[in-house]
């Protein structure tokens, strides 16, 4: 059983003492990752990227609230409105592939009720960490890959990134996000676009390493498309897709001078995607739930 602190309850993959407990389908620990490697999925930046400026000790106080304050400025400025931290007081948020837990914190410091699922390629002990510094001690569960542990409708948001994480090949987990929403509800996508800067550059400028070599993405997954998500998400209504994040050191030194506002919406590296479960989905549980109860009788 979880136990809820305050507006939080942490799923997670990975051992974490003996009260943990096993879930069918969670796999070993997984190797250390270097905290720079963190750092950048945390910051959208390429793998190989490393600072060149101040360097505060990994997974202190300060090394956190610099990641959370980088990870929403400048390149990052579109994801507290894609997120929609503001907009959810008291409502019941899942977040699955949290990071380093900087949106969990922003999402409790607005008033929502915050689940992160964690799966085994996540890090639990430093969401942990981080979480602990807004005085959180949650409990970890682990979790198998397609199967959240939470009731049918028991979410009215759900948050999945995966930026770092590939999209499974069936609608296993798409279908477990669908059963774990409110009729109503929302979810919240980041993907990597497969039609990015990258691939335009590649295209238009197919003879670029004779005098520029462009930086390595920012996302490490397979990149998809608009059509593939709508076709993924097919059982929910209202598909909104945007593209957002870009940085200038990206594109090539000619495209530079154009304006980055639009261009991160034409070429940008991340796929946001927004969709609803329908309402009617709870009239169908109601009509499935009498008829069961007929049946019964």
């Amino acid at each position: 059983m979880d136990r809820a602190l305050g507006h939080l309850r942490l799923f997670s993959g990975g051992p974490t003492g003996p009260a943990d407990e096993a879930a069918p389908g969670a796999t070993a620990a997984v190797m250390p990752v270097p905290p720079t490697t963190l750092a950048n999925r945390e910051l959208l930046r390429p793998p190989t990227y490393r600072r060149g400026h101040r360097e505060f000790e990994p997974y202190s106080a300060a090394w956190y609230d610099e990641l959370q304050l980088k990870r929403y400025a400048r390149h990052g400025g579109w994801l507290p409105s894609a997120l929609e931290f503001g907009r959810h007081p008291g409502e019941s948020v899942l977040l699955l592939n949290p990071g380093l837990g900087s949106d969990a914190a922003r999402y409790l410091q607005e008033g929502t009720e915050v689940t992160i699922a964690s799966g085994p390629a996540d890090h639990p002990e430093r969401i942990r960490e981080n979480l602990a510094r807004h005085g959180y001690e949650p409990r970890i569960i682990p979790i198998a890959a397609d199967r959240l542990p939470c009731p049918d409708g028991t979410h009215d948001i759900v948050v999945w990134n995966a930026i770092h994480h590939p999209i499974p090949d069936t609608s296993a987990l798409p279908d477990e996000v669908y059963r774990v929403l409110k009729a109503g509800g929302k979810v919240i996508g980041l993907f990597p676009a497969y039609y990015d800067a990258g691939f335009w550059q590649d295209l238009v400028l197919p003879l670029q390493r004779l005098y520029w070599r462009r930086p390595p993405d920012p996302t490490s997954t397979p990149k998809t498309t608009r059509k593939e998500l709508r076709r993924l998400f097919s059982r929910f209504v209202d598909h909104r897709v945007s593209k957002r994040h870009l940085r200038r050191s990206e594109l090539p030194h000619p495209w530079r001078v154009l304006p980055l506002a639009i261009l991160e919406r034409i070429i940008g590296r991340v796929l946001i995607l927004k969709a609803f479960k329908p309402l009617t989905a709870a009239r169908s549980a109601s009509t499935q739930s009498a008829t069961s109860g007929a049946v019964a009788a």
